[in-house]
């Protein structure tokens, strides 16, 4: 399993990223290697759990909506590159995709979706999580936020407490930004 964070930071023009630098799959802990996030035309992709997702969304970059595209024109995209790739299942008529995530805009404006691709925005300033360990982020977010001057720190020290006390979010905290250039930082120590 796993933690994503966004927090959008309007004054320094970034979104700031926070994931942890595993995966679990039951009680297996993939690679430090995993990769979370995946920029593409002005937008990016954060995906929770493990699974061939960010192979799929990258063999279908050709087919990817434009930086003015609304958000269901990305959720689409990623459906039909999920089902070229027989990601999800079925369940009960209701077809799940195997993970939420994140789309965030280059201009700042977030969206989460769950497994079956319900989006919902991300209010403008807010601090939040996907993953297992998302109410534990957003909670230790809450916390800090009256005693932490930056959102990069916010980001950090959520993710920190939430790795600690997860045993579903293994791994080290990385911290990375989105800029209103649609551009993705390395993680940043």
């Amino acid at each position: 399993m796993t933690i994503l964070t966004v927090i959008d930071d309007a004054a320094n023009d970034v979104v700031w990223l926070g994931s942890n630098g595993r995966a679990t799959l039951g009680s297996l802990v993939g690679p430090s290697v995993d990769k979370k996030w995946l920029a593409l035309g002005g937008w990016l992709i954060g995906i929770t759990g493990t699974g061939p997702k960010i192979e799929a969304i990258k063999a279908h970059t050709d087919k990817f909506p434009n930086d003015s595209a609304h958000p269901f024109e990305v959720l689409t995209f990623l459906k039909t590159a999920y089902e070229d790739f027989d990601i999800g299942e079925t369940d009960e008529g209701l077809k799940r995709y195997c993970g939420s995530g994140f789309l965030v805009h280059k201009g700042g404006a977030i969206w989460d979706f769950d497994n079956s691709f319900c989006l919902s925005e991300v209010p403008r300033g807010a601090y939040w999580a996907r993953g297992s360990g998302m109410d534990l982020a957003i909670g230790a977010a809450a916390g800090l936020k009256p005693y932490v001057s930056s959102t990069k720190e916010l980001t950090r020290r959520a993710l920190e407490i939430t790795i600690a006390m997860d045993v579903d979010c293994p791994g080290e905290v990385l911290v990375q930004t989105f800029d209103r250039n649609g551009v993705l930082s390395d993680p940043i120590t």
